[in-house]
């Protein structure tokens, strides 16, 4: 995955449906013969992407988003980044998406005479969770150009804690079915069964490469 590649996936998730960024994504990096993206438990969109082998797990967060998780055969731990990679875009993307929705959602709402998104609080907020996404994609952006995958574990923690500022932006409405606290749940989805499992990969695979040679 170059790093055009990875802007353009990021973009998807900040500008799509969830379930259509997920369709497009695995459409161009799905590989069953790699395991990149396939195997074990996994992220789909809910319809069209069934058989008779996979079974199908209830969660009604995801459905509200269009998705469902599904087990699609033995775990393969492949030695590709691309998991990796796609996994933070696809997060950062859905943070953007969260703040998106949140400001929308601000804009139409008053609070002590004044449009909410005009306090300087809630404008503070978003300006640092705005400025801290915009780092995150530029480091990213400069990690793939140099293939440096060093602890990717701190980035995504520091994804996780930006993520869940800004699901809290809407207040009691981000729990809505399909808000700001699904797309948060998502997220984590995403981290737990791509992003920590491919880190784990990454940090292994020095060793992995010496055990073949």
């Amino acid at each position: 995955m170059s790093e055009e590649e990875f802007t353009r996936l990021y973009f998807l998730f900040r500008d799509c449906e969830p379930s259509e960024a997920f369709r497009q994504m695995r459409r161009k990096w799905a590989d069953p013969a790699s395991g990149v993206l396939c195997g074990g438990y996994q992220l789909l969109a809910a319809e069209g992407e069934t058989c008779a082998e996979q079974h199908a797990e209830s969660d009604r967060i995801l459905a509200s988003l269009g998705m469902s998780l599904q087990h699609t055969g033995k775990e393969i731990i492949p030695d590709d980044p691309i998991p990796l990679m796609a996994s933070f875009a696809a997060r950062l993307g859905l943070l953007s998406q969260i703040m998106a929705v949140s400001w929308k959602h601000l804009s139409a709402r008053k609070s002590f005479g004044v449009k909410t998104t005009r306090h300087q609080l809630v404008k503070a907020d978003f300006a640092d969770l705005s400025s801290q996404t915009e780092v995150l994609l530029l480091q990213w952006q400069m990690r793939i150009a140099m293939q440096d995958f060093a602890d990717p574990e701190a980035d995504h923690w520091q994804l996780t804690v930006l993520t869940n500022r800004a699901e809290k932006l809407m207040g009691g409405h981000g729990y809505l079915s399909g808000s700001t606290h699904s797309l948060s749940y998502l997220s984590m989805m995403i981290y737990s069964l791509y992003g920590k499992t491919a880190a784990v990969a990454m940090a292994a695979l020095p060793e992995r490469r010496e055990l073949r040679v």
